[in-house]
Parts: C-alpha cells; structure tokens; sequence
C-alpha cells in the first residue's frame, strides 16, 4: 500500500513542493522555474498517495486546486492569507523540533513547507477527532452497578 502523505504547493513562477508524512516527517521538498504541471504530479506523488494539499492562501491558487483535482486529493485552505509571521512562526517551530537540518533553499520552499504544515495540523485535529470517537465508541456498554468486565449471563 502507498503511504499516505500531505503536499504543500507554492505555484507561481518558481513553484515549490513539500511532501510531509503523517508523523510530520520531511519526505521531499523543493522547487523549479516554470515547472511543468506534469512534472509536478510526477514529483508529488512519486514517494506515496498524496491525500491533501495545503494552501498557504485563500483562496487556494488555480494550479493547486488543479493537481489536487487530477491526483484526488483533498484541499486544505486557511479561511485567510497566512501572513508572513504566520508562516515564519510555524516553519520556525518545525525546524527547531527536527534532529536533522532541513536545507530549505528559497522563500518559495518555505511557503510550501508552511502550507504543508498548515494542512498537516488541521488533518491530525481531524485524526483525532476520529480516534478519540473510535476509543469512546468501542468500548461495549456496562449496565449500571455492574463493574467493567463483569457479565450479566
């Protein structure tokens, strides 16, 4: 089975990509001028199923809304532009927390990495979301005065 991943895309004229795993772990990132459209799918999905990809911006760019259609993913898009100490903030925090030095070449991969962040973070609020409803929801219910693990029968 293909890992399931989150890309973040910074379209434009040099267009950045960022690919994070569930766990947060840097996969690849980088960026290219005027990068073809199918290169970029190539790229993006060359290293696991691309499930999400996060905008830095509102509303979400052409390009990305396009990949994402193309590659079956979902978008995931602030309500408002992140702003540039929005982005620095959760970038900053990222690298601090890796064991090993992320090289981050231009201002576009590091838009790429901040929506890739952004996405990544509304994701695992919605994971565990599930998991906590799954954990509620499988544990059978114990008639009242009856301690758990105690039958009825």
């Amino acid at each position: 089975m293909n890992k399931l991943l989150i890309a973040g895309i910074d379209p434009g004229t040099i267009s950045a990509y960022c690919i994070l795993d569930l766990d947060g772990n840097l996969i690849s990132i980088g960026s290219e001028r005027e990068f073809n459209h199918g290169n970029l799918v190539l790229k993006i999905t060359e290293h696991g199923k691309i499930f999400a990809i996060g905008s830095d911006v509102y509303p979400c760019p052409n390009l990305t809304l396009k990949l994402a259609k193309r590659i079956g993913a979902k978008i995931i898009s602030p309500d408002h532009d992140l702003n540039y100490l929005e982005k620095i903030k959760i970038v900053d925090t990222y690298l601090k927390n890796q064991k090993k030095r992320i090289n981050i070449e231009n201002k576009h991969q590091k838009d790429a990495l901040a929506a890739a962040l952004y996405g990544l973070k509304k994701i695992n609020t919605l994971i565990k979301k599930i998991n906590d409803n799954l954990v509620q929801n499988s544990e059978p219910p114990h008639p009242k005065g009856l301690p758990a693990g105690k039958s009825v029968c």
